[in-house]
């Protein structure tokens, strides 16, 4: 059952019920559905996708009538509908009424049941919303030996034609596609885990922008609502990728200059609880509002969207998972406009003779250094998991210590939650005992952080350290090194639990 199939099955169930249904056109980014929901007055909006994950997976994500992924309660009801008896069998043959279609003469590929002229109202509307956000930011962009060259992968997904769009829309000359990634191949064949953010998927992109002359690479998942960046230093021949925390602090500086600083409205930006600390201590620096939610960003786009209820303008949401949502068109991740934000941003820094790795570490020097050790074990036992969470709340006593690491403060969003931060010693953010994450705090600025996927067979951890005044980088992440082979012992005992390295996989 490919995606296609199921997006059609899906237009004919909705349709068999009485209810209308728009079958966008062709292949589309997701961030365009997250964006035609509103666009259109429409109920729900449903994108067929297997994103970053591998070939054998498909997915089907939903968003409410906001255009962000559905949460609680919603989740729960939907999934309630899903196993009573009436809807465990279908309600009439969709295969015979499909190969109906197929057999009639209707056009396309989707045999006359999707909607062209709708879909590219629902673009042009897109990047008209991206042109009115004030991402444009009109710098000149004049090819000369200082602009900054770029190399493109759609990572064998659809993003292609949607970059190129975007980087017309910011007026940026155009980049060059990596010609084995461009086009739309369900078996992913030069990179079977098709996530810029593993290791080695950029490998193709950075071999082909090097052979080309070009200073970056912009990488999207095959369904464009991520981005991976990924530099070349000429100088010493090496590539710097990334972080999604790394792109996160550029894209948030960047939005406060050009933009925030000038608003009229208060400003605010979001990350989930797991992403780095830097765009609340540049908050507390520069006096606009930072808000963390919990992960994914189902939760950093509603309370985006409430925060635009509540008169904020709200400049970025993001994930350490590569996710971006700049200047809010949509309340979800969206690689399409977040690449033409950072490629004006690079043509601004290298007509100044900066490169973004440089540029980064400037900001580092505004705000402090913070350096972050995120990993996993693989934990096929959900037992395991809880007996781990067990472990590290001790029995209600929370450690004041860990190793020679005095714990400043505790957080559990397990139920009933605690936070030894708060008056009440309740947590702030919403709790579960489904998908519980404890966080340690500590004395010297350091913040650990555990919970198991949601949707993978890991477990997850993510330490960061914030440097003193002065510390340099290097001497951060030494200190960070020893912190977290003593607290990834001391709190999860890997060998005694059974927790397998990612390393040893």
């Amino acid at each position: 059952l490919s995606s296609k199939q199921f997006a059609m099955y899906t237009k004919l169930v909705f349709e068999s019920k009485g209810i209308s249904c728009t079958l966008l056109d062709g292949y589309v980014a997701t961030p365009i559905l997250a964006f035609a929901v509103g666009n259109i007055g429409a109920s729900v909006g449903i994108m067929v996708t297997a994103s970053h994950n591998p070939k054998q997976d498909d997915g089907y994500k939903v968003y409410w009538n906001d255009g962000c992924q559905i949460r609680p309660p919603i989740d729960a009801e939907i999934a309630s509908a899903i196993i009573e008896k009436e809807n465990l069998i279908p309600w009439i043959d969709y295969g015979e009424q499909l190969r109906t279609f197929m057999d009639g003469d209707g056009e396309g590929e989707c045999y006359g049941l999707s909607n062209p002229k709708q879909t590219r109202m629902i673009e042009d509307a897109y990047y008209q919303a991206v042109r009115d956000s004030g991402l444009v930011a009109g710098i000149d962009v004049t090819s000369d030996d200082q602009s900054p060259s770029f190399a493109y992968t759609a990572m064998h997904g659809v993003g292609l034609p949607y970059a190129k769009r975007s980087f017309s829309t910011f007026g940026l000359p155009p980049f060059l596609p990596v010609p084995s990634q461009q086009s739309p191949d369900a078996k992913f064949t030069t990179v079977p885990f098709p996530n810029p953010e593993e290791k080695g998927a950029l490998d193709e992109a950075m071999s082909f922008a090097k052979q080309n002359g070009c200073d970056i690479v912009l990488a999207n998942d095959p369904d464009a609502d991520r981005l991976g960046v990924a530099e070349f230093n000429k100088v010493d021949g090496k590539w710097t990728v990334f972080t999604g925390d790394q792109i996160g602090s550029l894209l948030g500086h960047w939005l406060w200059e050009t933009i925030g600083k000038k608003s009229e409205q208060p400003v605010a930006m979001c990350a989930s609880t797991v992403s780095s600390k830097i765009l609340s201590a540049m908050g507390q620096t520069e006096g606009f509002l930072f808000e963390e939610t919990l992960t994914g960003f189902k939760w950093i786009g509603s309370r985006a969207l409430s925060l635009q209820n509540e008169g904020y303008r709200v400049l970025l949401g993001y994930e350490e998972a590569i996710g971006f949502s700049c200047g809010g068109i949509i309340p979800d991740k969206d690689g399409i406009s977040a690449l033409g934000v950072i490629a004006t941003m690079a043509h601004a820094f290298y007509a100044k003779g900066k490169t973004l790795a440089k540029h980064l570490q400037e900001i580092y020097l505004l705000y402090g250094e913070f350096c972050s050790d995120n990993g996993y074990f693989r934990c096929d036992d959900p037992a395991i998991v809880k007996k781990v969470m067990a472990q590290m709340r001790n029995g209600g006593k929370y450690f004041d210590r860990v190793g020679t690491f005095e714990v400043d403060s505790v957080r559990d969003l397990g139920s009933p939650g605690y936070d030894s931060q708060a008056v009440d010693k309740k947590p702030t953010l919403p709790t579960s005992s489904s998908s519980p994450m404890i966080t340690f705090r500590f004395k010297n600025g350091c913040v650990a952080q555990f919970r198991a996927s949601g949707t993978e067979p890991k477990f997850k951890y993510y330490i960061e350290l914030r440097g003193q005044p002065g510390e340099s980088r290097d001497e951060v992440s030494k200190r960070l090194d020893t912190m977290v082979k003593v607290i990834l012992e001391e709190l999860l005992h890997p060998s005694e639990n059974g927790l397998i390295t990612a390393s040893s996989l």
